[in-house]
């Protein structure tokens, strides 16, 4: 296996034992890329909630939600109209959306996230980690570091599920920008768009979202 998203893993605890062998054999001949959050079906509202989040400015949802609408009375194709209308839900859950709730300065320094380096070694598995933004920020201990990840799956996740989303973009933080920056558990936050949840990776060191993450790697190991 090139990479294991953590999309991958949540499927894997998700299935029964003989269902997760299943898994683990398709995996093993995936060639083709796994982009994180459900692949490109939600990539135009998360791209949306992204840019957004960075410009602090919500038109640009209202733009996208415009935008959609046009392509989705331009298509005959069922399954095309559906995903257009999922993506335009998600996008008006956020028009008004205060998103400096998830932000701990206005002054944020956005960092390049190269996806050369998406990659990490956890446990002894290949785990790729796709941010939506990593930013910089200072106060009065420093300059710190947090990040952001949009994520969306067609039928929801738990919060016990976002924490695994948490958990990796803190390792994910920690691997590439501890040596300038002090990492920010309050700020590595995770975001299910679909039914507005969070999950932060305070909350997991604080045990009030289970740390599920490495067990899951070592239940795939030991799976191989």
């Amino acid at each position: 296996m090139e990479k294991l998203s953590i999309k991958n893993l949540i499927d894997f605890r998700r299935k029964s034992p003989r269902g997760q062998q299943t898994l683990i054999k398709n995996l093993k001949f995936q060639q083709k890329s796994d982009s994180e959050g459900g692949g490109d079906y939600w990539v135009r509202s998360i791209s949306a909630l992204g840019n957004t989040f960075r410009e602090n400015d919500n038109q640009l949802i209202k733009d996208k939600i415009d935008h959609l609408s046009s392509d989705h009375s331009a298509t005959a194709h069922r399954t095309t109209k559906l995903m257009y209308e999922r993506n335009i839900n998600i996008l008006q859950n956020y028009e008004d959306f205060d998103f400096d709730e998830w932000k701990p300065s206005k002054d944020l320094r956005f960092l390049p996230k190269p996806k050369t380096r998406s990659i990490l070694n956890i446990n002894g598995l290949p785990i790729q980690v796709l941010p939506t933004h990593v930013f910089a920020f200072d106060d009065d201990k420093g300059p710190r570091l947090g990040g952001i990840w949009f994520v969306a799956k067609l039928d929801g996740l738990t919060r016990e599920e976002l924490g695994m989303y948490a958990d990796a973009l803190h390792r994910y933080l920690c691997e590439h920008y501890s040596e300038e920056y002090t990492i920010d558990p309050n700020y590595c936050l995770t975001v299910d768009v679909l039914n507005l949840k969070e999950a932060k990776y305070s909350q997991i060191l604080k045990g009030e979202i289970p740390a599920l993450l490495a067990s899951t790697i070592d239940s795939i190991k030991s799976s191989l």
